[in-house]
């Protein structure tokens, strides 16, 4: 018995908007690997140090805490800028599916697209994430998450890193 193995527009619309599901998923999986990796790297390694310096077997003078402090610094702020990558790509992804969902709602009404539904429908179903397009933050949540959270731990664990100079 023979198949049709052609695909159809509805087919396609529907493992687009899976795949996209499934890397909107990725992008958040990433962005927590990532988020979790530097808290646990900048407050280990701080409490760690702090450790050490309370038991006496190191002292931090304010050259070497300085140095900290820059290396803390960076340390946060190409986290930031890594964690804001992610999420424009991952906020790619996300505008092409909402378009995409929106064509398939026209399509399941109407039966037919118009000619610039047909253009739309072929750029969704492209790969969104990798793509050079800015991302457009005003209409999004959370895009001060990663100033708040890098922001933030980078401030605490420079403050400790003084402290500990301080303690001399």
């Amino acid at each position: 018995m023979p198949t049709d193995d052609r695909v159809s527009i509805d087919g396609l619309v529907k493992n687009e908007l899976n795949g996209k599901a499934g890397a909107i998923a990725k992008y958040d999986e990433m962005l927590w690997k990532i988020r979790t990796g530097y808290a646990v790297l900048l407050y280990g390694a701080i409490g760690i140090v702090a450790g050490l310096v309370n038991q006496k077997v190191i002292t931090l003078d304010s050259r070497v805490a300085w140095a900290a402090v820059v290396l803390i610094m960076g340390f946060s702020v190409f986290g930031a800028l890594l964690d804001y990558l992610f999420m424009a790509a991952k906020l790619r992804v996300v505008k092409y599916r909402d378009r995409l969902t929106e064509l398939a709602w026209s399509r399941a009404r109407l039966k037919e697209f118009t000619e610039d539904e047909n253009q739309q429908l072929i750029e969704c179903l492209k790969n969104s994430g990798e793509r050079k397009e800015r991302t457009d933050w005003s209409q999004r949540v959370g895009r001060s998450v990663p100033v708040i959270y890098y922001g933030g731990t980078g401030l605490l664990c420079t403050i400790a890193t003084r402290l500990l100079v301080a303690k001399l």
